[in-house]
Parts: C-alpha cells; structure tokens; sequence
C-alpha cells in the first residue's frame, strides 16, 4: 500500500506539484503605537472571528502599495499575537 507515482514526471516535477500547493506564510508586524488604535478591531477578530473592521482599519493606515499584500494576508484564517510590544497579524 504506497502512494500512486507516476513514472513519467521526475522527482523536480514532483516536488514542484507537491510545493505549489502549499502558501507561504505572511506576517503584518505592526509597532507599539497600533496597538491602542487597534485593540477594538483584534479583540472582535478573536472572540467573534469577524475580520473585516480589522482589515479596513489596517488598510486605512497602509500605504497605497501594501493594499494587495493586505488583502491576500486576510484571505484567510489570521493570527493574533503580541512579541515584544509589537503587533503580529499572520496567516
């Protein structure tokens, strides 16, 4: 009882399936100060699990080039965790 292989892809293609699905994992470190403006919106994300007041108040302070990256972290489920005063939002 194995795994099914094919023969006609080499072990490259193989992995290259195999990695191709996985996601990198990506973090949002926000400093100290976000913390207060931002307590609300995580304590809601965590306990309720609703997310969008998180993201639109994240995308409000952002930059207009981390909009995507922003989106794509929220995709999904997130992570809250505070390290070292900071603010880490991953995925």
């Amino acid at each position: 009882m194995g795994a099914y292989i094919d023969n006609r892809w080499c072990a490259y293609k193989s992995w290259k399936q195999a990695a191709r699905k996985r996601q990198k994992r990506q973090k949002l470190i926000l400093g100290p100060q976000y913390r207060n403006a931002l307590h609300d919106e995580c304590m809601m994300a965590v306990v309720l699990g609703h997310t969008g007041p998180l993201m639109v108040k994240i995308l409000a302070f952002s930059h207009p080039s981390e909009i995507e990256y922003v989106k794509t972290l929220f995709a999904n489920k997130i992570d809250i965790t505070f390290n070292n005063g900071n603010l880490v939002i991953s995925n």
